[in-house]
């Protein structure tokens, strides 16, 4: 289906080099350069690629080492001719390979390979006959008197016994040796002992990554306790390491997780140090361990390496998921970059502003203290940025402050206050001041130019339309006091859509009254704060979607049915927000996390974010054309930031190994297809806890939709289609996973639409009790009952149970235990023949389960393999049901099963083609495939009783977890 692969795996390859990028995503490595991407291996390795180094002869000519676990391969390139890399040398070493660097040495070409034990392999490349491959000889075999397991090593020197070899161990110790004055000859292993020059404590964990730069005096350590540790060299290349070389200067703590890697950089004259973790955030650093940046890369995988474009201020980094990223720092490194302006104080010792907001794209205005109203033109170039009073403005006790396109509204007890300004001539005008509520009025929401909304602490709502705040409706929202609409929308003439500080979501309209009416109330959507961001995302005849935020990191999307006014949560995301403040456009979110203000992309990741005290008080922001502007409030002063909000990076890569799908394992994928419907669709769920809907297009698939209904990784799914008379096909979505989760969806293709059902969590046994642990929920089985609605779903859990339940349609959120059984093993998968009353399932120990539809009888069991069996699929020839197993043995597995009485009739191998587990299988019909091709797919099997139909109806497509 679609001929363009694109491989999905760890990037543990990053090197910048004279303006090109060298990068390999799992076996393969690239060469990107001028936009385009060439690939360097030209044959497959099984062996993840995981470093390089690269000796320049010339500006296009030179050498490249590649070393992958403990193999390692030698490139010739030249960049003007065609065939850019050739392989000239590869080699495999007895141990994993830690660190390489070229040596200089006007003999030949000399390298050296650092091994995870403590040992250096001095080689020499050969190639006096001038043919593709040459020889490499063994110069010297360096050892050091230190033989413990190293996780990370740094290579510095001119020459091999100027060498510097740093080195992090298991035990968070620092070791430092050179390849000078050896004490000792090992006569059986013929290498040369060096002593260890330094040993150091450095972490509580393992050293996972170091880097230093002797010009800078600075050496920089990471490790799995989260922490970066700066250290200070005073020493000189060339001059042996000694007790007084290497001082401890500080820690620094960003990271909530493992720090893997961490480079220092260099850009305008500055040392900088940049670290990237398993928490996917990348951190800048200051010489002095301040950290400048923090931002959220690799959507949530791991980062696994980083490279630096000094002259660019590129950073790239790559992460789990093989993707290549690339974010410039060039605002953030250069000297004197501030985004936050503070504008002029107000002069005034004992007032100050209390309330900002955007008037216009270049005007602000805002509340003091004092109930002064002033204004400032940020934008005014020809005079002092000052903030000019209000002077027809009555003062009084404003509770609320609010502007929309040039309006201005205050609000306090009883009172309102309308004011319009003037852009061109910069004169403010009073329109409207005058009572309205009976309370203390809490909030003021402009639904378009001319229909503004308060409410009042009493539960008081008041509709006015026009310049004389004229009283379109009155509506009561409470009798309790505290519960003043938080957010609101219009939805159309005659409906709007308001949320109340008592957490309640209410469907406001008209239908046979000109007054408007409550017609649903939707309680807790949010908790008890409400909903503080409402934003509609389309509508047509017969539904408005709607999103819904709050102060929490989870987006609610709701369908509100125009016609039954009814509201429904379709689905919910979660985000990397502690709160939401704003939807400015459908891909950017705008919120908080402690103090810091946040710019998060569903697109891009976190695109911004900075340190702002209390500015989550009181703000505002305006975007244009991609330019984001904040004025915010921290310590009594008012301030301003201005900045880009797509990061414009001018590298010479493209981003073309993206990988937006999961970030961690895929565990099941399923297509969604029919007859009435163009689109096909792909559902996927991993250990990312995550379901992704994606819409197949062309030769590539695009992400459509998400749930994040499971709190654990997701093991099984299965879609069902449900074919109602009137509303057309739809698909549920029954899914389990870890802590015994059992969550149901509903796919609507024609959209498409995705909505949340309900989320139970299965754990009850036939005693009636609950089980004590949550044990994880390995495969499903579904079947639908003759009436229409009710479902007869199978589950098997990781204890060993597999339970019969009963849910329906129209009441999903009850979910009934039919009936348990306990096989005494770990289920992995399961399948239900309904025309033969079979219930199949498979564990890890091999054996082959079958049982009645009511889990009542056992019909046979078979030991079919040695170990687990991942996979197996079945196929009715009208005679046999024929059954293709695969595990971990390696081993394929073909059984026939009589129809009448379950007897096995035969089970054998097929002959060995896997040299590893089996994980996947697939059976497919020859009968059309045959019509559209010349070419028949064969399926060799052994001589037992087959039937001829069996042959001609299937192919078989097996996978295994080789790369």
């Amino acid at each position: 289906m679609c001929e363009k692969q694109i491989l999905f795996t760890d990037a543990l390859l990053l090197n910048i080099s004279n303006n090109s990028l060298f990068t390999a995503i799992g076996s393969q490595a690239f060469f990107l350069r001028n936009r385009s991407v060439i690939r360097v291996t030209n044959k497959m390795h099984y062996k993840k690629i995981h470093g390089s180094v690269c000796n320049r002869k010339c500006e296009l000519t030179g050498l490249l080492l590649l070393y992958a676990e403990n193999e390692f391969s030698l490139y010739k390139y030249d960049l003007s001719q065609k065939d850019i890399f050739i392989l000239i040398y590869e080699g495999e070493t007895k141990d994993w390979i830690n660190a390489a660097i070229f040596i200089k040495n006007e003999e030949g070409c000399q390298f050296a390979l650092h091994m995870a034990h403590s040992s250096l392999l001095r080689l020499q490349y050969d190639n006096t006959s001038n043919l593709q491959f040459g020889e490499c000889s063994i110069l010297e075999l360096a050892r050091c008197t230190d033989y413990s397991m190293l996780y990370s090593t740094s290579l510095y020197g001119n020459s091999y016994t100027k060498l510097i070899i740093i080195s992090g161990n298991g035990f968070g110790e620092i070791l430092i040796w050179q390849p000078h004055s050896p004490v000792n000859f090992n006569i059986s292993t013929r290498s040369i002992i060096y002593p260890l020059l330094m040993r150091l404590k450095a972490h509580n964990g393992v050293v996972l990554s170091i880097d230093f730069n002797l010009a800078a005096q600075l050496l920089v350590t990471t490790s799995d306790d989260r922490s970066l540790k700066f250290w200070k060299l005073v020493t000189n290349p060339g001059i042996k390491f000694d007790a007084s070389s290497v001082k401890p200067s500080f820690s620094c703590f960003g990271h909530t997780a493992r720090v893997i890697c961490a480079i220092i950089a260099k850009y305008d004259g500055q040392i900088f140090v940049i670290s990237g973790g398993e928490d996917s955030n990348i951190c800048v650093w200051s010489q002095t361990g301040e950290m400048l940046f923090k931002r959220r890369q690799q959507f949530g995988a791991p980062v696994w390496r980083l490279a630096f474009d000094h002259v660019s201020a590129n950073l790239y980094s790559t992460g789990s998921t093989g993707n290549i990223y690339a974010y410039n720092l060039k605002n953030i490194l250069s000297p004197n970059q501030d985004h936050s302006e503070q504008l002029m104080h107000m002069g005034l010792s004992n007032e100050y502003l209390v309330k900002i907001k955007y008037l216009t794209d270049s005007t602000i205005i805002a509340l003091s203290n004092k109930n002064h109203l002033f204004y400032m033109r940020l934008m005014n170039l020809q005079k002092r940025q000052i903030w000019e009073p209000v002077s027809i403005f009555p003062s009084y006790k404003c509770t609320v402050l609010a502007a929309c396109d040039g309006l201005i509204a205050t609000c306090g007890y009883k009172r309102i206050t309308l004011l319009n300004y003037n852009v061109d001539t910069g004169y403010i005008e009073l329109i409207y001041d005058g009572i309205k509520l009976e309370g203390l009025i809490q909030s003021f929401h402009f639904l378009s130019k001319d229909l503004y909304l308060i409410s009042d602490e009493y539960g008081n709502c008041l509709l006015l339309k026009g310049n004389n705040m004229e009283v379109d409706s009155n509506i009561k929202i409470s009798t309790c006091r505290k519960s003043w609409i938080t957010s609101a929308i219009l939805v159309n003439s005659n409906c709007l859509l308001m949320s109340c500080r008592n957490g309640k979501v209410m469907i406001v309209a008209r239908e046979s009254s000109p007054q408007l009416q409550i017609k649903h109330v939707l309680k807790d959507l949010h908790g008890n704060m409400g909903s503080i961001v409402l934003k509609l995302l389309r509508i047509d005849d017969k539904f408005a979607y709607i999103i819904s935020a709050a102060h929490e990191s989870t987006l609610k999307v709701m369908s509100l049915s125009l016609t039954e006014y009814r509201l429904t949560i379709l689905q919910r995301q979660t985000v990397p927000l502690t709160w939401i403040e704003a939807i400015p456009t459908v891909d950017v979110l705008i919120g908080f996390n402690d103090n810091h203000f946040v710019v998060w992309s569903h697109e891009n990741g976190v695109i911004l974010q900075f340190q702002c005290g209390g500015g989550h008080r009181c703000w505002d922001y305006k975007l244009n054309n991609e330019v984001l502007d904040i004025i915010y409030i921290k310590q009594k002063h008012v301030f301003h930031h201005r900045e880009q909000l797509y990061n414009k990076w001018s590298g010479a890569f493209c981003q073309i190994l993206r990988n937006k799908w999961h970030i961690r394992s895929c565990n099941i994928i399923q297509i969604v297809e029919h007859k009435n419907y163009s689109q096909t669709y792909i559902v996927s769920a991993g250990d990312d806890n995550i379901i992704k809907i994606s819409r197949i297009t062309g030769q590539s698939f695009h992400l459509c939709a998400e749930l994040h209904t499971h709190i654990s990784s997701v093991r099984h799914l299965v879609l069902y289609p449900v074919n109602p008379e009137n509303d057309g096909i739809y698909w549920l979505i029954f899914s389990v996973g870890g802590r015994a989760q059992l969550c149901i969806n509903k796919l609507d293709p024609n959209g498409p639409v995705v909505s949340e059902l309900c989320s139970h969590t299965v754990r009850l046994n036939s005693d009636g009790n609950n089980a004590s642990l949550d044990a994880r929920l390995m495969t499903i089985s579904v079947l639908q009952n003759s009436k229409c609605g009710k479902f007869s779903l199978y589950v098997a859990s990781s204890d060993g149970k597999i339970r019969l339940l009963q849910w329906e349609l129209e009441n999903p959120l009850q979910l009934f235990l039919d009936f348990e059984i306990d096989i005494k093993r770990c289920p992995i998968q399961m399948q239900t023949l309904n025309n033969h009353n079979l219930l199949l399932t498979t564990t890890t120990n091999g054996m082959l389960y079958g049982f009645d539809k009511r889990l009542h009888i056992k019909r046979f069991e078979q030991q079919l393999h040695a170990a687990s069996i991942n996979v197996f699929e079945t196929l009715y020839d009208g005679s046999y049901i024929h059954i293709l197993t695969g595990g971990d043995d390696e081993v394929i597995k073909h059984t026939i099963i009589e129809t009448t009485n379950l007897s096995i009739l035969k089970s054998a191998e097929i002959s060995p083609i896997h040299n590893a587990q089996i994980t996947a299988m697939s059976l497919h019909s020859l009968q059309d495939a045959c019509q559209k091709t010349e070419f028949t797919p064969v399926l060799a099997l052994h001589a037992y009783p087959i039937s001829k139909e069996f042959l001609k109806q299937i192919s078989v497509y097996l996978y295994t977890d080789v790369d």
